[in-house]
């Protein structure tokens, strides 16, 4: 299945042999396809990525490829232009390249998984393995991948608004009183959770987030992949400073 996939779509499938070393992402662009494979999860869209590749060791001159691939949900919103990303280059024709989303940011080939040592797999049913989202809650945690920076107040009331669909969702371990004791007191017991979120703002094209944001006790049976919310973002920095409007939310 996967390798008709690959066929169909011109994705760059697993290279044998490949000499892992890692690239800078210098442009993303949106292909409109998605597929769904126990190799990268359910719905998983397919970019076109332009990238500027790094021979292992840094041996040789940095050069430029293009390559198609398939983007598992959970790393969408770390793949962003500017990262860098592990890359497998097949040792017979360096233009063929594959992407290992693993190794995001990992600074180079022997780099211990993704932001905040995520490395995240895929059952056969295409949903993440057990504990796997735990690592996306493991990066928040460890301050190696941003939240929500400043007052979501604020925000609400200066930024841009929109909607936005949950695509990931799971608690800190966490409540607003860990975070910030001066806050508001009905809010103290609400908890701590990270989310991952596609971002759908008038006049652009949705574009993938990540932040750290507090759950209303009243909302939490609300709190789920592909729901619906209202949100406000920073356009200085739309994919880690968005606010959820809780009161608006969720939208049916």
């Amino acid at each position: 299945m996967d390798f008709l996939m690959r066929k169909m779509t011109g994705i760059e499938g697993p290279i044998k042999n490949g000499v892992p070393s890692d690239a800078f992402l210098e442009g993303i662009a949106d292909t409109g396809t998605t597929i769904t494979s126990p190799s990268v999860g359910p719905d998983a869209p397919v970019y076109q990525f332009s990238l500027q590749v790094t021979p292992i060791g840094g041996a040789g001159a940095t050069y430029p490829v293009v390559v198609k691939s398939a983007v598992p949900r959970l790393y969408i919103p770390m793949v962003l232009p500017g990262i860098r990303v592990g890359v497998m280059i097949d040792p017979t024709n360096p233009q063929k390249v594959s992407i290992d989303f693993s190794r995001i940011n990992a600074g180079s080939p022997a780099g211990a998984g993704g932001p905040g040592g995520m490395d995240i797999n895929f059952d056969a049913s295409g949903q993440p393995q057990a504990g796997q989202v735990s690592a996306l809650v493991g990066a928040v945690r460890s301050g190696s991948m941003p939240t929500t920076r400043g007052s979501a107040d604020q925000l609400l009331a200066t930024g841009t608004h929109g909607t936005a669909v949950v695509t990931s969702a799971q608690p800190l371990g966490k409540t607003v009183r860990d975070i910030n004791p001066n806050a508001d007191p009905s809010r103290l017991n609400d908890p701590m959770w990270v989310f991952t979120v596609e971002v759908t703002l008038p006049g652009m094209p949705p574009f993938p987030a990540v932040f750290g944001h507090r759950v209303p006790l009243t909302k939490l049976a609300a709190v789920a992949p592909g729901v619906k919310v209202a949100v406000a973002v920073n356009l200085a920095n739309p994919s880690q400073e968005v606010a959820i409007d809780w009161d608006q939310s969720p939208i049916a």
